[in-house]
């Protein structure tokens, strides 16, 4: 059923798809040819891949591996022009410049089947405007209705009460439009007359009717007649009760983080995480030293014009990525902008020695990072500790409660004292005091 709403044909049950992931990115979507933040498509089984959104004039094309222009997706020509219910080909094309090309803004279903590389685009045949759906206007704010392969109009989801107008011609301006036959129809079960409208006056008269949505919950609309322009004659109306999300999320005991992604398609669930490591890759991270459980910190080595993330698995580093909405400064003040997805990335305003710290234990996450500059001698003004190195032997005299030994790439090499530390440029951090030593 799926397959068929999504506008494609079922293909043989034994076929398999090449790719279980696919992306989209280009000027045309909201990240643009950023490849560590494209939109991902649904798989919808034997090879095929669904989405459904909004996209702006522009480009873009496919990558089946995020972060990989080697993974690269796209039509044989440049700025290729996407034709509507018509199958155009794609082929594998690595580090390519080659894209498809968006002509209007607007709602696109487009079906990718990585079997016979091929791709086929349709714009929505409705759209549902007004207070019971995502409020009045057009453009990302229309919901969009599509049909199947054989022209079949039916749509679920939950409206609110109010107000309620069904925009027609790929909702892309305010007419045409079905409106309701009078004003104040209730969109309660049941069959309802729709009259097609080319213009909000007839003769001089308002005939602008909209449907009122009674209360909230999720409704079928399915529409009867043809699809064709004011080929739709009436809709059948099931009414149901507004969704509820007790006992939707079975997991274990404990404290999670939740988030939405763009336009609020996904949500995205995380348990607090017991191991946290800030960096630019699996292999380009320093662990931030968990200090209840719920927060971690560490002074780790930050650079200007580099992108950071936080993630719980140096080994699955994108998978596991935690990332702001939209990329912030980590020194700005304290921020809770933190989500269990691959989002945007933590930046600093100059390179140096930053103490980076986490802490999960309030109602959001807060993050954020102070800059220390630090002294070229072993005994820092007003310490209570200082720090030396004889024979290879890092010792701290004095008293102090934590310890953390970092090298110049940030990474935490001791946790106590004394201890050997091989040649190089190192930071020690004794409480809340910063040490920079040079061993020789």
């Amino acid at each position: 059923m799926l397959l068929l709403q999504a506008g494609i044909l079922a293909v043989p049950a034994g076929a398999r798809g090449e790719s279980p992931r696919l992306f989209l990115l280009g000027d045309a979507t909201e990240a643009g040819w950023n490849e560590w933040l494209p939109e991902e498509m649904v798989n919808i089984g034997n090879g095929c891949f669904l989405w459904d959104g909004y996209l702006e004039a522009g480009n873009f094309k496919f990558l089946d591996s995020r972060g990989d222009w080697g993974a690269g997706i796209a039509p044989d020509g440049d700025s290729v022009e996407i034709r509507m219910m018509e199958q155009m080909g794609i082929s594998r094309q690595p580090y390519g410049t080659n894209s498809f090309r968006n002509p209007e803004a607007g709602w696109l279903r487009m079906v990718v089947n990585m079997r016979d590389m091929s791709v086929n685009f349709r714009r929505p045949a409705l759209g549902l405007t007004g207070p019971a759906a995502l409020g009045w206007g057009l453009g990302s704010t229309v919901i969009p209705i599509f049909a199947d392969d054989e022209g079949n109009v039916e749509w679920t989801g939950q409206l609110r009460v109010g107000e309620l107008k069904i925009l027609a011609d790929g909702c892309r301006d305010w007419v045409p439009c079905y409106n309701a036959p009078f004003e104040g129809d209730v969109l309660s079960a049941g069959g309802h007359a729709v009259v097609y409208n080319t213009s909000d006056y007839k003769d001089g008269v308002f005939v602008d009717f909209k449907y009122n949505v009674p209360r909230a919950g999720t409704y079928t609309l399915k529409f009867k007649g043809e699809l064709s322009g004011g080929g739709f004659y009436g809709v059948d109306v099931a009414t149901g009760a507004e969704p509820s999300l007790d006992g939707a999320f079975a997991a274990a005991p404990g404290r999670y983080l939740v988030a939405l992604d763009r336009r609020a398609r996904r949500v995205h669930v995380a348990a607090v995480p017991q191991r946290l490591y800030i960096g630019t890759s699996g292999s380009e991270c320093v662990e931030l030293a968990g200090a209840s459980g719920e927060s971690f910190s560490a002074v780790a080595y930050l650079r200007q014009g580099e992108y950071y993330k936080l993630s719980t698995d140096p080994a699955d580093w994108d998978n596991c990525a935690l990332s702001p909405d939209t990329d912030t400064d980590l020194t700005a003040g304290a921020t809770a902008n933190l989500a269990p997805m691959h989002g945007f990335s933590y930046i600093v305003p100059a390179d140096g020695y930053y103490d980076v710290s986490v802490d999960f234990s309030g109602a959001a996450p807060a993050i954020s990072a102070r800059r220390h500059e630090l002294s070229a001698v072993a005994d820092a003004e007003g310490a209570a500790v200082s720090v030396g190195v004889r024979g290879g032997v890092l010792a701290v005299e004095g008293e102090y409660r934590a310890l953390a030994v970092y090298d110049v790439a940030g990474r935490m090499v001791a946790s106590s004292a004394p201890c050997r530390v091989s040649r190089g440029v190192y930071v020690v951090k004794v409480d809340n005091n910063i040490f920079k030593i040079s061993v020789k």
